[in-house]
């Protein structure tokens, strides 16, 4: 008798400590899992990022940025803070690396991005932006000088050198990447800049990493701007497997993450039909190796008016694995810790009680079957897409107050059939206008084809990769806490194989 009332006890316990959800599956304790970090949390005040400076080192993957945070007054603001992640889903927050200084003088009244790297003898180095907006007017040479600083404690204070002073003849004068270059036995810093008119990043050189900033030697201009005048923000240079990448960001209209590729140490840039990595949701992206992988590190900001309106300044990591195709095309991936992780099988049921597996539609009109309300786990979506002729668009649609179906929310995901795309609206207000795209993707959909589809959501943010070939990113505040619901405009198509994981 005891035995049994023992294991009814234990039966018991396992059943409130593993509760039943609203899809009826135990709910999952993730343990601080977090797909997509902001910078830090001070008393319950999410502080988000900007730019980011990912660094591998010893299996730990530190990803340095931009913290949005500020001084006394307009002048001072964005120090270097660090996260660090071995998987990519559990982050510790390191704190402020590097801080601004609060001197309307200062050369580092503001912080800009840099890059980080260690040297033969493990000495960390930072080469970074020293950005003051009154600088001139303060007696400065530029209001944008590239500064170093050093670390000999295994990254965890740094020291500035107050004499490393290195100016352009540019105020866009930032960015600056360091690499070792095997081949030249030479170290190089790329630096976004302009040449009289034209966007360029130059290339400096030195054999020693603790040069003065006099004796960094100008050596070229690395890349020349092949397609317009903005600024190549925040690039980086590597190279994987026989192939040399060069990654920088559009500071203009479409607001990407571009890359060009040579296919020699000495090679002429070329680039492929598609040139971006992600989206616009996905900014001032940095390529970096972890062991024989390759990933892309960005950020997702936040939207001009809260809920709604087009990408603002500071957001939450965005990380994306890459593909290398045997010509050396890159695709963004979904990264496979996140598959191994968020493994557990959850179910979602549809209006009429029914598990949500599959959803075929037949093209005439407006469809769409609601959803439970979306879990506050991170949650990970697996299924197949399959077309039929190219015609309307299909996808999911969030932000639906209520189990109700042949809604549309205020927010679409869709498979644009119409104009070979996959693309994001967070501005919808009907099924005839859904208002300007937040991010886009193009893509050439085939008839009578089937694709794969990879989701993973976690609080407002959404990432959706597609095929294997591209990947979208986009900020989705109304997903949290509501319905939403597969959907179809004037599509026929039918999602296959739907599963549900947190």
């Amino acid at each position: 008798m005891k035995k049994l009332l023992s294991i009814i006890v234990i039966a018991i316990s396992l059943c409130f400590t593993a509760a039943c959800s609203a899809k009826g599956t135990a709910v999952i304790d993730q343990s601080g899992a977090n797909v997509f970090p902001a910078s830090s949390t001070e008393d319950s005040l999410v502080i988000t990022m900007g730019d980011v400076m990912p660094f591998y080192d010893d299996g730990v993957m530190n990803i340095y940025h931009l913290r949005n945070s500020t001084g006394t007054n307009s002048l001072f603001y964005h120090p270097i803070a660090r996260i660090s992640t071995s998987d990519y889903i559990h982050y510790t927050d390191n704190g402020i690396a590097l801080d601004f200084e609060e001197n309307v003088s200062s050369v580092d009244a503001s912080l800009g991005t840099g890059s980080f790297i260690k040297d033969a003898e493990g000495v960390y180095h930072c080469f970074y932006t020293g950005h003051n907006d009154s600088g001139q007017s303060e007696g400065l040479p530029y209001n944008e000088v590239v500064r170093h600083a050093t670390s000999n404690d295994g990254q965890n204070t740094w020291v500035k050198d107050e004499e490393f002073l290195l100016y352009g003849y540019e105020n866009d004068f930032r960015d600056p990447y360091v690499y070792y270059d095997s081949v030249d036995a030479t170290y190089y810093m790329l630096v976004t800049s302009r040449d009289y008119g034209n966007a360029v990043i130059r290339r400096f050189s030195s054999t020693n990493l603790n040069a003065t900033s006099s004796e960094w030697a100008f050596v070229d201009n690395f890349f020349t701007n092949d397609e317009g005048s903005y600024n190549m923000e925040c690039p980086s240079f590597i190279e994987y497997n026989g192939y040399y990448y060069l990654a920088y960001s559009e500071q203009g209209d479409n607001r990407v993450t571009h890359y060009r590729y040579k296919t020699s140490h000495d090679g002429a840039w070329q680039k492929f039909e598609r040139d971006s990595i992600d989206a616009s949701g996905f900014y001032a992206g940095r390529l970096e190796k972890a062991g024989d992988k390759l990933f892309a590190f960005a950020w997702c900001a936040r939207l001009t008016g809260g809920s709604s309106g087009g990408f603002d300044w500071g957001g939450n990591l965005v990380t994306n694995e890459l593909r290398q195709a045997d010509n050396g095309e890159l695709f963004a991936v979904m990264p496979q810790n996140y598959k191994d992780y968020f493994s557990h099988k959850v179910s979602y049921k549809t209006s009429d009680g029914k598990a949500a597996t599959e959803f075929t539609f037949d093209g005439e009109g407006f469809t769409a079957y609601c959803l439970d309300k979306l879990s506050e786990n991170v949650t990970r979506i697996s299924m197949t897409l399959e077309t039929k002729d190219l015609s309307g668009n299909a996808g999911l649609t969030f932000g639906i107050s209520g189990l109700y179906d042949n809604r549309l929310g205020s927010a679409v995901l869709a498979f644009d059939l119409d104009n070979n795309r996959l693309v994001c609206f967070n501005g919808v207000s009907n099924i005839l206008r859904y208002g300007s795209p937040l991010a886009q993707v193009a893509f050439p959909f085939e008839e009578n084809a089937t694709y794969n589809v990879d989701i993973i959501i976690d609080g407002e943010l959404i990432t959706t990769y597609l095929n294997g070939e591209i990947a979208l990113t986009a900020r989705i505040t109304d997903m949290p806490k509501s319905n939403f619901a597969f959907y179809s405009n004037d599509a026929e198509s039918t999602f296959k194989g739907v599963k549900f994981y947190e």
